[in-house]
């Protein structure tokens, strides 16, 4: 799932240790999403949460530990700097820790980085806004379909291009949104979708102060039928003022989503939106 409120199994949250004596760290993750049901913790499925909170009981055992995430990401969703936190009363310095989560956890999920944190650090709540990046592939692969949603259609990319930025700005993405979201606001900030060639892949890169659950999905499978010439800009706009239910019907497969990166600072934010997007596209394996 895209972003959005962040509790685990059953509504309940892991215990948590005492003020008095809690640490709270920053971690940074990669992961494959391809074998997992999502980032949250569920009592009969395998998730990320669920793998890293597993992994903390060996690590600090006996002791309560809370690790929140800066938002959930859906089954089959990937992670290239995903920021989580982890509260738990220990004496281990970060680099023990780093290393003790990564002797534990499944081969794929990785700890990038552990740094502590201000104890009024919330990975979801102090965050200002989230990057995703989405790859479809011109052409079947053979070894990166577990990251690509491929397109059997030719696409136009500059009549995708010319109607991103339609996206832009602060909407209402209710046609957007999963029947369970529409107790809340559906309004989200976008600051930036851009797209860019990188070999026989299109990548796109959405940038906004939260997402609507499969709301990027769907923003993308939307491009993508631009780009087939089956949509128009005037069905954008359609979408963007009325409520539809049509957008559902376009959303993109999972395999191709990417959490990219989560922004704690406006300067940091800022300081992204002014770079080109195309200019990272070597970030991949692939």
């Amino acid at each position: 799932m895209e972003q959005h409120s962040l509790k685990t199994g059953h509504g309940k949250r892991p215990r948590t240790t005492g003020a008095s004596t809690s640490k709270r760290f920053r971690l940074t993750l990669e992961y494959d999403g391809t074998n997992y049901s999502g980032w949250q913790k569920q009592l009969d499925a395998s998730t990320i949460q669920g793998s890293l909170l597993a992994a903390a009981a060996e690590i600090f055992a006996g002791q309560a530990v809370d690790i929140q995430g800066n938002g959930r990401t859906d089954a089959g969703v990937h992670a290239l700097r995903y920021t989580a936190h982890l509260a738990v009363a220990t004496e281990l310095e970060p680099p023990a820790i780093h290393l003790r989560f990564n002797d534990l956890l499944p081969k794929d999920i990785v700890v990038l980085a552990v740094e502590r944190a201000h104890p009024d650090f919330h990975a979801r709540h102090s965050c200002l806004g989230r990057s995703y990046l989405y790859r479809i592939s011109r052409r079947k692969t053979a070894f990166g379909k577990r990251y690509v949603w491929w397109v059997k259609d030719r696409l136009d990319l500059a009549a995708m291009r010319e109607v991103a930025p339609l996206f832009e700005g602060m909407h209402d993405f209710v046609s957007f949104a999963e029947r369970q979201e529409l107790k809340k606001s559906t309004k989200v900030l976008v600051h930036r979708v851009a797209l860019w060639e990188d070999g026989e892949t299109i990548v796109c890169q959405v940038v906004g102060s939260h997402f609507l659950w499969k709301m990027v999905r769907r923003l993308v499978g939307i491009l993508a039928a631009v780009g087939r010439k089956q949509l128009t800009a005037d069905d954008i706009h359609r979408f963007l003022e009325e409520r539809s239910d049509q957008p559902a019907g376009f959303t993109a497969s999972p395999s191709g989503l990417f959490f990219e990166r989560a922004f704690y600072a406006e300067a940091e934010l800022a300081d992204f939106l002014r770079t080109d997007p195309a200019a990272g596209s070597g970030r991949f394996f692939l």
